[in-house]
């Protein structure tokens, strides 16, 4: 395989791979990859909906572990963001603004991106340039469509996957997602004489289209919430007969539906057994500083959409502290590190 070019990611860390375990295991409660197979060789382009912002990135590593993204330079502006972050860095008109970030000072992003699929790379993308908890996605933007283009002209041989993300509650913790995979997008021919403008607007709609089939696209937020607590409320009434039930399928089947049922009661959230109330406690001990720092940050966040992306970096901050000094303690304690370690694990599991 040819080495890709100098603006290409390098792949994934270990520290990395341990952080996506770290973000998808301890804050979200189960994270399951569904629908179509997914290649693992070859240079593949994913497509993923974005939703609950820079989050997002580590659900998809769900189905790609090897996946290198296309990202906000904002994201790799400090020092700590770099711990969590890397990739190809696209600066958005908002981070030129916000930031005085320049496009110059980051090279060509789409010229890194066609080096580390010519190098036989996995690449994300998220064809909205930004996340919001919406009923339908953001307007699409040209960029994977101008890659797409590119590699063609070119001869590549690649595979387009679009990976819909859906959460059941994008800012609690301990919650559900889902990574729903559709099949490999078949891209238009150019035809003819056909300017490649024209043909790499049919190769955005494709793109486009695909998308939409295993994403939220709702046609206003009234829909939006009434499918998704009809998608609730089908899984958790399954959910004792039927482990595999699926909230994004039964999204998807409700969206697309032509009439809806009333929209059901809001069932509460399950209680944990009365025994498990110890365990949980002594687990919120021991954490006590990680998930405070957490719950601090996530009061920061200036939409739901973000609320876990704070309440991350407020953890990890934290962690970095508390955890050398739980070590510590280990070493002088350790019999009763270990049973306290035991039962947190226990409480962890029933939040």
């Amino acid at each position: 395989m040819p080495a890709p070019s100098s603006l290409a990611p390098r792949p994934l860390s270990l520290w990395r791979h341990a952080l996506t375990a770290l973000m998808r295991g301890f804050y979200f409660r189960r994270v399951r990859v569904l629908g179509e197979p997914i290649p693992t060789h070859g240079a593949r382009l994913f497509l993923v909906s974005h939703r609950n912002g820079a989050i997002d990135g580590y659900m998809a590593l769900a189905a790609c572990a090897d996946m290198q993204f296309m990202l906000s330079a904002q994201l790799l502006r400090h020092p700590f963001l770099r711990l969590m972050f890397t990739g190809i860095p696209v600066v958005r008109a908002k981070d030129a603004q916000r930031y005085g970030m320049k496009r110059s000072a980051f090279g060509d992003p789409l010229d890194s991106a066609c080096a580390w699929l010519r190098a036989g790379g996995a690449l994300g993308i998220f064809p909205e340039g930004y996340s919001e908890w919406g009923p339908h996605p953001l307007p699409y933007q040209a960029g994977g469509a101008r890659i797409a283009r590119r590699l063609l002209e070119e001869g590549v041989a690649f595979q387009v996957i679009p990976l819909g993300l859906f959460y059941r509650a994008p800012d609690r913790f301990r919650s559900d997602v889902e990574v729903l995979a559709g099949p490999p997008v078949v891209l238009p021919a150019q035809a003819g004489n056909e300017h490649r403008r024209f043909w790499e607007k049919r190769i955005g709609a494709a793109l486009g289209a695909a998308l939409d089939a295993v994403s939220v696209d709702c046609p206003d937020r009234e829909t939006f919430e009434q499918v998704e607590r009809l998608a609730a409320a089908e899984v958790d009434a399954a959910a004792t007969d039927d482990a595999s039930a699926s909230y994004a399928q039964a999204f998807l089947r409700w969206q697309t539906a032509s009439s809806r049922p009333p929209v059901p009661p809001l069932v509460p959230l399950k209680k944990p057994a009365l025994w498990a109330y110890p365990c949980i406690a002594v687990f919120y001990l021991c954490c006590a500083p990680i998930l405070g720092a957490g719950a601090f940050m996530g009061k920061k966040a200036d939409a739901r959409n973000t609320v876990s992306f704070f309440r991350f970096i407020g953890g990890l901050a934290a962690a970095l502290l508390w955890l050398p000094a739980l070590l510590a303690l280990f070493c002088f304690f350790p019999g009763q590190m270990l049973v306290l370690a035991a039962l947190s694990g226990v409480g962890w599991r029933q939040c």
